[in-house]
């Protein structure tokens, strides 16, 4: 079963890190955490070794302040500070490579990390990111939902969109109130029409198609259809991204959670042509991306062998 124990949360110390506390607060009260390691990676305690030499006082022990900054803030939210094990780290480096370190370091199962910054360098910056690390990612953006009810899965009967699956029942096996839904895009084929039937015809068919394909992949997973709600789109002239974030606005979703890789891929190390692009676009809900960690931890730990 896929589960998430160790979180990485990633603050900037800016006002964008209370929307991250509260997000993190809220997933406390819904799943159990073994443990939680907050981190500031600090670009301003790089000054020269030198000048620290000749004037002392030019850094006070800010790592310090900013852990006590930290500790501040978690203690407003009762679900965080009910985790047994919670850690803070200042570090100095380049941002992307220390939290890399960080999550294979720690075993993270969970990297949170917010989206406040829309400029292209920031969205370059997560997406390298979401692609390099060998845990699950959680992007925050500025605003989330007051409530977290209703989580969408975009799901084509892959291993990796069952992995996201698991996760959002998971989270919802003590919450009644919390819906599941699951969407599937069927592509029309260009040459349906040699079939002799008609668009809408074929459409249907497809769908049946989908279905079958559906109760196999639940079949194998052993899960239960009535556990969520299954949604069928068909993709016409919109990008499949665009319409995920359609659907979700139209149905009030409050949060997308995806495998990170669809079909027919041996790892997912890096991410799929549609998870980035949900990152890159102006994407207003929380958006989980689940990675199968295990497998990666063994394609890096096999790469820094060659």
């Amino acid at each position: 079963m896929y589960s998430i124990e160790r979180l990485l949360v990633v603050l900037d110390l800016n006002e964008h890190d209370e929307v991250v506390y509260e997000y993190v607060n809220r997933m406390s009260r819904v799943v159990t955490f073994d443990s939680i390691l907050f981190l500031h990676v600090a670009d301003n305690l790089d000054i020269p070794k030198q000048l620290v030499e000749k004037y002392p006082g030019l850094i006070p022990p800010i790592d310090q302040s900013i852990k006590g900054a930290i500790k501040t803030n978690i203690d407003k939210y009762e679900g965080i500070r009910n985790i047994k094990n919670i850690e803070i780290e200042i570090l100095d480096g380049v941002k992307l490579q220390t939290i890399s370190k960080v999550v294979r370091d720690n075993d993270i199962d969970l990297l949170v990390i917010n989206r406040s910054d829309t400029h292209d360098s920031e969205i370059t910056f997560l997406q390298k990111l979401a692609r390099t690390i060998t845990c699950s990612i959680a992007l925050i953006p500025p605003t989330i939902p007051e409530e977290i009810n209703n989580l969408l899965v975009p799901i084509d009967f892959s291993k990796n969109s069952y992995m996201a699956l698991e996760y959002a029942l998971r989270i919802s096996a003590d919450r009644p109130e919390m819906n599941i839904l699951g969407l599937h895009i069927l592509k029309m084929p260009s040459g349906y029409f040699k079939t002799g039937l008609s668009y809408d015809e074929f459409a249907e068919e497809l769908k049946k198609n989908a279905e079958q394909e559906l109760a196999l992949f639940l079949k194998e997973n052993k899960t239960d259809a009535s556990a969520f709600k299954m949604h069928y789109r068909l993709k016409k002239s919109d990008s499949i991204p665009y319409m995920i974030n359609r659907f979700s606005f139209s149905n009030q979703i409050d949060a997308v959670v995806m495998g990170s890789r669809g079909r027919n891929t041996l790892s997912s190390f890096v991410l799929g042509s549609i998870t980035e692009a949900l990152i890159d676009r102006d994407q207003y809900l929380p958006l989980i991306v689940i990675k199968n960690k295990d497998k990666n931890m063994k394609l890096w730990d096999a790469l820094l062998e060659l």
